[in-house]
């Protein structure tokens, strides 16, 4: 089923090969945002998609390849990171309290429903790294410390959506959103001071 553009080009392939890959990333999308992850198999993606299902196997090794590519296409953190770095903990405090409040694309409101999936927690963990650890580290100009330092800010911002998933964060939401804001920028500028400072 995997298709050439029909014009008889050299390059047809490929952009059949790339519209492919293309529909299945969007029925993906489209599924997980509707039904969430784990109600979501492989061959109703592909149905869906309109494509044989070896095809998601070949192109993103099984449905936790597709949901890893879906996460890394529609990346926040590497846009909070970026800018300047004088606001770096406003930006990641603001990002914080919104999702504290449910808020974010449909995407991700979804995939909070599936927060339990197994397979859903290893590409987390490994989005963690890539899209939020590894480029702070690198945001903050490597050294000794500025990994830990970045590992010190995923942990609040992780543990706010934590409390909110397991909890409700009723408590948290119930403040005023600014001074709610201000107090995590203060943790996380906290989480950026010198380890060595008496």
């Amino acid at each position: 089923m995997d298709r050439t553009d029909g014009t008889g080009s050299g390059a047809g392939p490929a952009r059949g090969r790339e519209a492919t890959r293309e529909r299945i990333l969007a029925s993906a999308r489209e599924l997980f945002t509707d039904e969430g992850y784990g109600a979501v198999s492989s061959r109703k993606i592909a149905a869906h998609a309109g494509v044989n299902v070896a095809l998601i196997n070949r192109y993103f090794g099984a449905k936790r390849g597709l949901l890893t590519e879906i996460l890394r296409e529609d990346g926040v953190f590497p846009g909070l990171i970026e800018g300047d770095r004088g606001s770096l903990t406003r930006r990641l405090a603001e990002h914080a309290v919104s999702r504290l409040h449910g808020e974010g694309t449909a995407l991700q409101r979804a995939l909070d429903h599936s927060a339990g999936d197994p397979d859903l927690q290893a590409v987390y963990q490994g989005r963690i790294t890539s899209a939020l650890i590894d480029p702070l580290e690198a945001y903050l100009g490597g050294g000794s410390d500025a990994r830990a330092h970045a590992s010190l800010i995923a942990a609040v911002m992780l543990g706010l959506t934590r409390v909110r998933l397991v909890e409700g964060a009723t408590a948290l939401r119930a403040q005023e959103r600014e001074d709610l804001t201000r107090r995590v920028e203060a943790i996380l500028d906290l989480c950026l001071t010198d380890f060595h400072e008496e």
